[in-house]
């Protein structure tokens, strides 16, 4: 098994979400052939916890890898990875993000692990990556679990200079640099720079996210090709999806962990299962939180904790069973510098609560009809105040459900836990 993390990944930028240009690059075969979630979320819009929803099957508020809870996975937390090395899979994992790393504890369950614990801009090149994990398959033979977070679709885009122009067509122009006004500004609070953001600026600052996502399919193809000639690929269970998005101005901020707007919560997600040769398509709502009981249950083994996600199993054996939108979903950030807000998907509408954010907003509540304004520009919060009420004592209730079946944090006497105490947690 496969399963595929690039980071800051925006589903709408691909052309299998409607996206205009060719930014599947080598991977649009592989995108082709398996099966599309079209309405997949992550739980936040950054990494820590939403990897870790991904590793645990839980949501934030339970295994509180968050700003206010820890800056690590949770040791008490059964992994994925865990799971596979139990049952005698071989487990290997590569995180270029500094948050995914064997400090953090993210390694848990991996036999290897090569991180990276540099400056969290200057990470190593996805063909680092792809060649590593290449040499890693050939000399596999038993059963695997490869876990792969590569890193440049997050800013600064990096792509080598030598191939930007082969890629979209010409090289993005150099007018947009990251890390330097507005967007450094605008991040900061000034938010008087907004006036400042010409279309030159936005122009190439789409052209540099596009070019690195281009880049980063490219050469994650190689991989796949390997699979090939090891003759392992059509029977391998692979995943393709995201941690978070970005902000591409689309409200008037950039980077991720400012908001919990679409354009970062929203991901993409691509499974193939085993023996999968035709592409597919579900609409159904869906959670980075269900890719653990849904590749447990691929791989037929046992799921022996209780998790918030779930199995997406019967949906890819028959896409019709669910309708888009029936699910409920939260969303959190709890960034006092940044932003932290708490957000509910329920239905056609969307409820953010902001708490406080770097725009100088307090306690402001947005309410978003999602299938007449799918860019959320529109807020309907005034006018329909008995929606506003009734989503936000749902998104309460929803909440205090998961936080009541926390996980203790790790580092005090309250992490040394035993069973039955799991188990009053629902965690078992």
């Amino acid at each position: 098994m496969v399963l595929i993390v690039v980071d800051t990944l925006r589903a709408d930028h691909l052309a299998s979400y409607g996206y205009d240009r060719p930014t599947e690059g080598a991977l649009a075969e592989f995108f082709a052939s398996a099966t599309r979630f079209t309405e997949a979320y992550a739980p936040s819009s950054w990494t820590r916890p939403a990897i870790a929803t991904i590793f645990t099957g839980l949501m934030p508020a339970r295994h509180q890898a968050k700003i206010g809870g820890t800056n690590r996975l949770n040791p008490v937390a059964l992994t994925l990875a865990e799971v596979l090395q139990g049952a005698g899979w071989r487990t290997a994992g590569i995180s270029f993000n500094v948050e995914i790393s064997k400090k953090t504890l993210f390694d848990q369950g991996f036999g290897e692990f090569v991180d990276y614990q540099g400056g969290v801009l200057a990470y190593p090149d996805v063909a680092v990556m792809a060649e590593t994990a290449s040499r890693w398959i050939a000399q596999v033979d038993e059963p695997f679990f490869l876990y792969l977070q590569p890193m440049n679709v997050h800013g600064p885009y990096r792509v080598p200079a030598a191939s930007q122009a082969s890629l979209l067509g010409n090289p993005p122009s150099r007018e947009f640099a990251y890390r330097s006004p507005p967007l450094t500004a605008i991040m900061a609070g000034a938010l008087e720079w907004r006036q400042r953001v010409e279309e030159g600026y936005l122009a190439s600052l789409t052209d540099q996210y596009d070019t690195s996502i281009r880049y980063t399919m490219d050469v994650l193809e190689r991989i796949f090709a390997r699979l090939r000639d090891e003759g392992r690929y059509d029977d391998s269970l692979i995943v393709v999806t995201s941690d978070h998005g970005e902000e591409l101005y689309d409200h008037g901020g950039f980077s991720h962990a400012y908001s919990l707007y679409q354009e970062v919560v929203r991901v993409p997600l691509f499974i193939k299962l085993p023996g999968q040769t035709e592409g597919g398509e579900i609409g159904a709502r869906t959670s980075l939180a269900d890719l653990y009981p849904t590749l447990l249950g691929a791989l037929e083994l046992p799921q022996e904790r209780r998790v918030d996600g779930v199995s997406l199993l019967p949906l890819l054996r028959d896409p019709g069973r669910a309708a888009a939108g029936e699910r409920e979903l939260i969303f959190e950030l709890n960034n006092r510098e940044r932003c932290a807000g708490r957000a509910l998907l329920a239905g056609r509408y969307k409820l953010v609560h902001v708490e406080v954010s770097y725009e100088g907003v307090e306690d402001r509540v947005l309410l978003f009809d999602l299938v007449n304004d799918p860019g959320e520009t529109r807020d309907l919060a005034a006018e329909l105040p008995d929606v506003v009420e009734r989503l936000q004592r749902r998104m309460v209730e929803l909440f205090d459900r998961y936080e009541e079946r926390a996980l203790p944090l790790p580092g005090g006497p309250e992490a040394e836990i035993d069973e039955e105490t799991l188990r009053a947690l629902g965690y078992l």
